[in-house]
């Protein structure tokens, strides 16, 4: 404790340096003046007196000097003096330092914000004590490492493993319908069901009254409570404490408010924020699955599972449990449960297999780091010139016996001055990206459930500057601080204008311009291609009708409509629709192509297909169409027949797949005709009776199979109502208003738009945030190479002012001088663009394995860039290279 009480001190003593300063020098003087009184005593002169008095004290300045050493903080002490003595050099050059402070803000801004997108999707802990111990719980199969639980085998999991302090399960935020009084039209809400031991096992303590009981989560429709968020109490309820008791409509269903959830605790979602939270046992009434029963049959899987580990339980530990049960819910459960596993994955593995936007972070944090590098360099080169103009500064301070590391130190300082200036902007810049993010919230989330963009400017992106402005300064400062220090004392005392002698004094400025060239062209490259990427990916498969299109969603769950009152109402719906004036085409689906919601799987074994021993099953992707459906979108039928109104409940059963289907499992064969079974090779027949052209279902997604199952024989809660008009489908929206208050007037209309307006919305506008990004990336990077080429071929050219004079007095031609300066820009370019060629290409392998595939290289990317990256680099070189072939022989003999 002494060791650190006397730092504490010492720290303490340098705000009060100044008084003690004073009391140091009233003493010495004491102290001269009691030996001047002795002499004086001893017959001395006064003079000679205080002389004596004084050599027999010794030197003053030193034993300051010692005092200061002893009590203070040296080190401190020289910081704080070479922190003063940079922030004066500094406004000496103000336009240096200002363009100094903007280049660096330009790099840190960029990579914090995309810092803040990586940190967000990866690794900010979830919102709960302890987060590192809670893990996910998932099944897998051979087409999945990540699937749901049914409630059935979340239920064993809970009861028969000992790895854990709790299990939790929750089904995804769905869209429930919100009624804050009896008798008002209700509005979607995102509402998420969790079990009852949700709150407790994730250490969530309500801000308002309390979680869920153990006892609310055993039967089933028995207790109808309900938990709500922060910001869904605060914006619908005005932050009311009186809520508690209170009672609320959801989906028509009385609920009564037993809670307020924290405002740290925004919920376990990376991008969703649930409005209220219900208990597991009332899964009746916000259930989407209508073909199977929620709390008996353990292939209805619509739960994830979370648990918080025991303390001094290991992960593997863990995962061995849970191996071991899933082996013996297979042999338990064999129809449902061949071949299935399960998985404990950290919330790491969570979030990198469960989304794959984290693959655009990482992307964009790369990019960034280049523009940072860019940045770096170009500040490393205008260090490098600004060093040759202190040379006679740095040789004096030498020349009296300064440390080369001590002017090192200050140098450094310097650096790291202009880099934290260029982090505090770059924060702005940053703030201001990430706000710019937020601005996109409609375009990302074309839905009505609570959903955001989780970017934010937090403590871990602050942190995250400030370890780039140390690097900064580093990077910027290191090379030009050991170069300023190794001078030519003689010949930098005699000019102030010298250079590090020999053939490798623009050694360290041509590579920094060949960095600044080769990774500016790497940022073009990538604009470009993710441009072509986008765009190659949005003319695959999407040949499909798109304009003329209303679209426009309904859930009759939302006024407790069961099951049979779904499908009456969907087929009056369709009839009266075909008939409304204006309406050419009708269809009902569950999923629009490219749409923000998720299609369903299905498993499946086709007839006759020799299935693998180790599964029972495969699976596909899949959606619920009526008979209207491939007219109305504009989908050729390329053998067999749509969808027909007798392809009844009673009829037997049918299927249509894409085109990509049918060549998978029926390769060179017609698979019309052919059957699949659903489930499992003992379940339902079904016949293809049509294939259809394969199209794009989702916005990043490869071709993939498809099938098709008609309204009637597989009903659903959610449908999408899609109508063909041969105007604007906006003026469809009354008839249809019309015709829906003539069967139900207290059912709302969901989500009405043109189906042209969210295919732009999905497949054009937002990917055009992202060429956004990395085009203004690449700009910023391309104009700092512009800078940092011109600065060098200037100051070329400033050094060889002389040279050039005499050339042109001996009779060289402009040319000839425009000739030898443009030839060193046109090198530094040439290999610059030769390195930026192998980053493009190891760039693009790199986003075709984790974006897109875009076929192999895509020339015409590097056609259009390298001509023009090489075109605009050539013509900042040579701008000071005519600038010399001007130069008068008569001042440049003068130049010193």
């Amino acid at each position: 404790m002494k060791p650190l009480r006397r730092f504490f001190a010492r720290l303490a003593s340098l705000a009060t340096r100044r008084a003690q300063d004073e009391r140091l020098r009233e003493e010495i003087e004491e102290h001269i003046a009691l030996q001047t009184a002795e002499n004086l005593r001893a017959g001395l002169s006064p003079v000679e007196a205080r002389r004596q008095a004084r050599l027999k004290f010794g030197g003053v300045e030193a034993i300051k000097e010692d005092y200061r050493a002893g009590r203070g903080l040296l080190f401190v002490e020289n910081l704080v003096q070479d922190v003063r003595f940079g922030l004066r050099s500094l406004r000496r050059t103000p336009g240096l330092s200002a363009f100094v402070v903007i280049t660096l803000a330009l790099g840190i801004g960029m990579t914090s914000a995309t810092f803040s997108m990586v940190d967000a999707l990866i690794f900010r802990p979830y919102p709960v004590p302890q987060a590192r111990a809670v893990v996910t719980l998932v099944s897998t199969t051979h087409d999945s490492p990540f699937d749901d639980f049914s409630y059935r085998e979340y239920l064993d999991i809970r009861d028969r493993t000992n790895s854990y302090d709790g299990v939790v399960a929750n089904a995804d935020m769905e869209a429930v319908g919100f009624s804050a009084d009896p008798g008002t039209t209700p509005r979607i809400k995102g509402g998420m069901m969790v079990s009852g031991n949700y709150f407790r096992v994730l250490g969530v303590e309500p801000w308002l009254g309390r979680a869920f009981r153990e006892d609310e989560d055993q039967v089933p429709g028995r207790n109808p409570v309900v938990v709500l968020g922060p910001d869904f109490w605060r914006h619908e309820f005005a932050s009311d404490p009186s809520i508690l008791g209170r009672t609320i409509l959801l989906n028509g269903t009385k609920f009564t408010v037993i809670g307020v959830a924290p405002d740290s605790f925004p919920g376990m979602l990376t991008f969703g924020h649930p409005d209220f939270y219900m208990p597991l046992v009332m899964a009746q009434v916000f259930s989407t699955n209508l073909q199977k029963n929620f709390f008996q049959d353990r292939d209805d899987r619509e739960l994830s599972v979370k648990a918080r580990l025991k303390p001094g339980t290991t992960l593997e530990q863990a995962r061995n449990e849970l191996a071991v049960l899933a082996k013996d819910f297979e042999r338990e459960y064999p129809n449902v449960n061949r071949s299935r596993g399960a998985a404990v994955y950290t919330q790491f593995q969570t979030r990198t297999i469960e989304d794959e936007n984290w693959k655009f972070g990482v992307i964009f944090v790369i990019l960034a780091l280049a523009v940072l590098l860019v940045a770096c360099t170009n500040v490393a080169g205008l260090l490098l010139s600004r060093a040759r103009a202190r040379a006679r500064e740095i040789a004096v301070r030498l020349a009296l016996g300064a440390g080369r590391l001590r002017l090192i130190r200050l140098l450094l300082t310097e650096s790291l001055i202009l880099a934290s200036l260029g982090g505090l902007a770059g924060i702005a810049i940053g703030y201001g990206v990430i706000e710019w993010f937020h601005s996109k919230d409609s375009i990302v989330f074309a839905t009505e459930l609570p959903m955001a963009v989780p970017f934010h400017m937090d403590k871990r992106v602050l942190l995250a500057c400030l370890a780039l402005s140390v690097l900064s300064a580093l990077l910027c400062g290191l090379a030009p601080a050991l170069q300023s220090t190794r001078v030519d004392l003689v010949n930098a005392l005699k000019s102030a204008d010298v250079d590090v002698p020999g053939r490798k004094r623009l050694w360290g400025r041509n590579m920094l311009v060949v960095a600044q060239v080769s990774m500016s062209l790497m940022l073009l490259t990538a604009s470009f291609l993710m441009a072509r990427g986008f765009q190659h990916s949005l003319m695959e498969g999407t040949g499909f009708t798109k304009d003329h299109l209303l679209m426009t969603s309904f859930d009759p769950r939302l006024i407790q409509y069961n099951a049979a009152q779904t499908q009456q109402f969907y087929k009056l719906l369709a009839e009266r629709m075909r008939q409304a004036p204006g309406v050419q085409h009708e269809a009902l689906t569950q999923n629009v192509p490219l749409g923000v919601d998720d299609f369903d799987g299905v498993a499946f074994v086709p007839d006759g297909f020799q299935m693998p021993p180790d599964r029972s099953s495969f699976s596909s992707t899949m959606d619920t169409i009526d008979e209207g459906y491939f007219q109305t979108m504009g989908v050729p039928i390329l053998g067999g027949r749509a969808f027909l109104a007798s392809d009844t409940a009673e009829a037997p059963r049918v299927a249509i797949v894409n085109e990509h289907f049918a060549k998978h499992y029926w390769p060179g064969g017609d698979a019309v005709g052919k059957h699949i079974r659903l489930d499992s090779g003992a379940g339902t027949p079904v016949e293809i009776v049509g294939v259809a052209q394969t199209i794009k279902y989702q916005s990043m997604a490869s071709p993939m199979d498809f099938v098709y199952l008609p309204l009637a024989q597989h009903p659903v809660a959610r449908m999408v109502l899609l109508l063909r008009s041969s105007g604007d489908p906006l003026q469809l929206v009354q008839p249809v208003k019309e015709v829906v208050r003539t069967l139900d007037p207290n059912l709302p209309m969901l989500q009405t738009r043109s189906y042209e307006d969210l295919f732009v919305n999905q497949a054009v506008k937002g990917p055009l945030i992202a060429i956004e990004l990395v085009g203004t990336m690449g700009a910023v990077g391309l104009l700092l190479a512009i800078a940092g080429l011109y600065g060098l071929v200037a100051y070329n050219v400033s050094r060889r002012t002389r040279e050039i004079g005499i050339r042109i007095a001996l009779g060289a031609a402009r040319s000839d001088v425009l000739r030898l300066v443009l030839g060193k820009g046109l090198v530094l370019v040439g290999i610059g663009t030769l390195i930026g060629l192998a980053m493009g290409f190891a760039l693009e392998q790199l986003m075709n394995s984790m974006l897109f595939d875009s076929g192999g290289v895509d020339i015409l990317a590097y056609v259009i860039v390298v001509p023009t990256m090489f075109l605009v680099t050539i013509l900042a070189a040579y701008v000071p290279a005519r600038r010399a072939s001007h130069i008068a022989p008569t001042q440049a003999l003068r130049y010193e």
